[in-house]
């Protein structure tokens, strides 16, 4: 099976993009990868996300971060794009895409953490 693996670390630089052919199990084959930096407008609205996020007693509606969790899952589905248009593969080709989004939030002191991006957004992108 072909899968997509996206990841957007804590350091907020941009969005990393595996296209892999594995097995499930063990057996994993790297296909193709592609790097998007974010924009400097980006980063500082994810920061200022992920500060708003972190003040909060639990996550709940915050506008500029339910403008951020759309753009984050906008800008990974332009990743993905453009990871399948370099690799010259289709997306009928992919069985899974991998997202965790981004954590704008990690707080075990009081018993939860916040991850923003929308999967069932990205899925329907792609039909994956």
């Amino acid at each position: 099976m072909l899968a997509i693996g996206l990841m957007s670390g804590t350091s907020r630089d941009g969005i990393d993009a595996a296209l892999i052919e594995t097995d499930g199990e063990g057996a994993v084959s790297p296909i193709a990868f592609h790097a998007m930096a974010y924009t400097d407008g980006f980063r500082m609205r994810l920061a200022e996300s992920c500060a708003r996020a972190m003040a909060m007693d639990a996550p709940a509606f915050e506008p500029l971060i339910a403008s951020v969790e759309n753009e984050l899952t906008e800008l990974h589905v332009e990743a993905v794009a453009d990871l399948l248009g370099r690799s010259g593969h289709l997306a009928e080709d992919v069985g899974v895409i991998g997202f965790h989004g981004h954590t704008v939030a990690h707080r075990p002191d009081r018993g939860w953490t916040w991850q923003i991006g929308d999967g069932r957004a990205l899925a329907g992108a792609f039909g994956i």
